[in-house]
């Protein structure tokens, strides 16, 4: 894969050297490390990036889904979450990080969620009104728009809206950050078109003309402090020739942004925070395959063109995914063989659905020091599981009322239904342990509040405990928000360095 690489990215990790000093470092290239290192460096601060992953420009993506996978993803795009049944958890590790990989949805945060947490966590300043200054510029910056229904493409999204239309629902055209889409279908494994604005075409490069350098292939290990000031960051460099090598950064002031995994993990590795990492919160994805009587050809088309939001507030929403033979090849394994040839030989009449779920259940963030990945373990809430089980019944009533003649359900053990009343047959018999279930969104990790026996960062977004170290990213959530976080993340970013910078 031939990489170029633009002034200010040290993207090959045999040039980094074995020290650096600057005055903010930020950990983590993803919205919100982006959003607050530009901002720094626009107001001329001297801002240096270091990112896990690699640097991965426009023109190094291909449309081979597999390898594209193992190289913006974490962990190959397979991180678990320890559970009955386990949840596949798919984390972006790249620089620009998650919005290399990512649907490019820009939502603002339903206000009913801004008041719970402005009432309930005491975020004053964080309503709807006062950050709205904020996603207008990220809305500006990033170019969001409503993607269209072009004749001929994104069939599945016009079949979806068909279906919600003769049911009475409430849908709408979701906002997504991206310039002169062509229908590439491309989204999770890097935009080859360019049409997406993700970090790393947007505020990333805006930070890098500020002055600001990003050092890629360059694992934040331990921080490094004392007397409640963090003062230096020992990290490990990733893909050298001759093995794994030390890299120590001296700053003044931090900004962690990892993730809500990594970051909690980081800080409970360094004896920053104890309490980061008990609870995680995070959204459930449900695949549905659906057959239709003519074809649909989804796969000329864009993701998540149409949201569907009949039961937004119960934190329930409906989308049309991704379309290509991998993916599908993944929602239908547990079928067997005999469904994905017979899903390949029908290729052009199937298309691919997500029902996205707000649950009850919890994570907890379990960190070992010699490990150099933490372990995710969650419960099933009892609860849940009628709640999936209704989530279901409503995306099948939608979706043959779009005008499916068949689906393929994420419950192992089950046939293809082509009725109602097949699918309460399916789904009455479904075990707790049998549903195939995957996650792309978490928060809540080191939430901020102003009580500090149940926030780990306060409301100006410093780091209990310490002065100089700020938490930008989507763990400082202080709960689920029902709904694609990045513009939320991106606007509590900046919101945060705007206090800081006074």
């Amino acid at each position: 894969m031939t990489i170029k690489t633009d002034e200010n990215i040290i993207a090959d990790p045999n040039n980094l050297s074995e020290s650096y000093e600057c005055e903010y470092l930020v950990i983590g290239t993803g919205p919100g490390g982006s959003v607050a290192g530009a901002k720094l460096a626009a107001a001329g601060k001297d801002v240096l990036f270091i990112e896990d992953g690699g640097y991965y420009p426009t023109e190094s993506y291909t449309t081979d889904i597999s390898t594209m996978i193992s190289t913006l993803y974490r962990d190959r795009g397979i991180l678990p979450f320890v559970g009955k049944p386990a949840i596949a958890f798919a984390e972006g590790r790249c620089v620009g990080g998650g919005s290399v990989i990512n649907g490019a949805l820009i939502w603002r945060t339903p206000p009913w969620v801004l008041e719970e947490w402005v009432t309930k966590h005491g975020l004053d300043g964080y309503d709807t009104r006062s950050l709205k200054k904020h996603f207008v510029s990220i809305e500006e910056r990033l170019n969001v728009n409503k993607h269209k229904i072009e004749e001929g493409a994104n069939l599945d999204s016009y079949r979806l809206m068909q279906g919600a239309g003769e049911l009475k629902w409430k849908y709408a055209f979701a906002p997504r950050a991206v310039k002169e889409c062509i229908n590439e279908n491309y989204c999770p494994t890097g935009c080859i078109s360019g049409a997406k604005q993700s970090m790393l075409q947007t505020y990333l490069r805006s930070a890098a003309s500020d002055g600001a350098r990003v050092l890629a292939n360059l694992r934040a290990d331990k921080v490094i402090h004392k007397n409640g000031v963090a003062s230096e960051v020992r990290g490990v460099v990733s893909g050298v020739g001759e093995g794994p090598r030390a890299v120590r950064i001296k700053f003044d002031k931090l900004v962690v942004a990892c993730g809500p995994l990594q970051t909690p993990h980081l800080l409970r590795r360094s004896s920053l925070s104890k309490s980061a990492g008990r609870s995680l919160e995070f959204h459930m994805n449900l695949k549905i395959a659906a057959r239709f009587d003519k074809p649909v050809n989804a796969e000329k088309g864009t993701i998540f063109t149409v949201q569907i939001q009949e039961f937004e507030r119960e934190g329930v929403l409906f989308m049309a995914s991704n379309y290509r033979p991998h993916y599908m090849a993944m929602t239908l394994s547990h079928f067997g063989a005999k469904a994905v040839n017979a899903m390949l030989d029908n290729y052009d009449d199937f298309a691919l659905y997500v029902a996205m779920i707000r649950p009850r259940s919890r994570a907890t963030i379990i960190t070992s020091l010699d490990s150099r990945s933490p372990l995710v373990r969650y419960k099933l809430d009892p609860a849940d599981v009628p709640y999936i089980k209704l989530t279901l019944a409503r995306a099948a009533r939608l979706l043959f009322a779009s005008g499916a003649v068949e689906l393929y359900l994420p419950v192992a053990g089950t046939r293809p239904v082509k009725s109602m009343k097949e699918f309460d047959e399916a789904i009455s018999r479904a075990a707790t342990g049998s549903f195939e279930i995957i996650s792309v969104h978490a928060m809540s990790s080191a939430p901020m509040g102003s009580d500090p026996a149940k926030s780990v960062v306060d409301t100006e977004g410093k780091l209990r405990g310490f002065e100089n170290v700020l938490i930008t990213d989507a763990s400082i959530l202080p709960t689920n928000i029902g709904e694609s976080p990045q513009g939320t993340i991106m606007a509590f970013s900046s919101e945060i360095i705007s206090r800081h910078l006074g």
